[in-house]
């Protein structure tokens, strides 16, 4: 008998405790939840980098405001509000070339993805960067686990540095619009031998 007025207690209790917590916020009670937040230090790095993008069809228009985590391409942890994942590829049109050929993104890769330590996915495959080298400094985001820069206008030597991403599961560098062209293949040896002991 002790034991069952414990436990009429203890439920009792947590009872309270919930309808308390209800009547401080009424949107627990209703099941609305509030958007996550964009990491405020992160929204200004997508902003930089955003500066440096050409977006002929303004595509990024919803990069502005307080940062809701609800802009085009961008995904956010749920819970943290960290960017994870950087969506910007352009889809290939069979129909219409022109209009593919307007909707790509180019212009410059900012530094300011750097500033993005939680991201684990970037595609930024099928734009057109007009043949400028693929940037050094995408082998120090660290947490990088998907990388796709397939067909996204990039040119010239394809740098050894990628081979840092230690925890890449996936690397698309190709394509046909640029010569790309590697010096020695040593660094993607490293990093194969590397992801598959993992």
């Amino acid at each position: 008998m002790d034991l069952f007025l414990r436990i009429r207690a203890v439920t009792l209790i947590l009872l309270l405790g919930l309808l308390s917590i209800a009547s401080i916020n009424p949107k627990f009670s209703s099941g609305e939840s509030d958007q996550v937040r964009c990491i405020e230090s992160e929204r200004q790095a997508l902003l930089k980098f955003k500066q440096d993008l050409k977006d002929p069809l303004n595509r990024l228009v919803s990069w502005a405001g307080d940062g809701d985590c609800q802009w085009v391409g961008v995904v956010c942890h749920n819970v943290t509000g960290h960017v994870h994942e950087l969506r910007l590829r352009s889809f290939p049109s069979v129909d219409d070339s022109a209009s593919y050929d307007r909707s790509r993104l180019g212009g410059k890769i900012n530094h300011s993805l750097l500033d993005l330590k939680h991201l684990i996915y970037l595609d930024l495959s099928y734009n057109d960067f007009g043949g400028s080298q693929t940037p050094k400094f995408l082998g120090s985001i660290e947490n990088l686990r998907y990388l796709n820069l397939s067909n996204a206008g990039f040119g010239g030597l394809i740098p050894h540095e990628l081979g840092n991403l230690s925890n890449l599961h996936y690397l698309n560098v190709g394509g046909y619009d640029y010569n790309l062209y590697v010096m020695n293949l040593q660094w993607l040896l490293v990093f194969h031998q590397y992801n598959t002991l993992k």
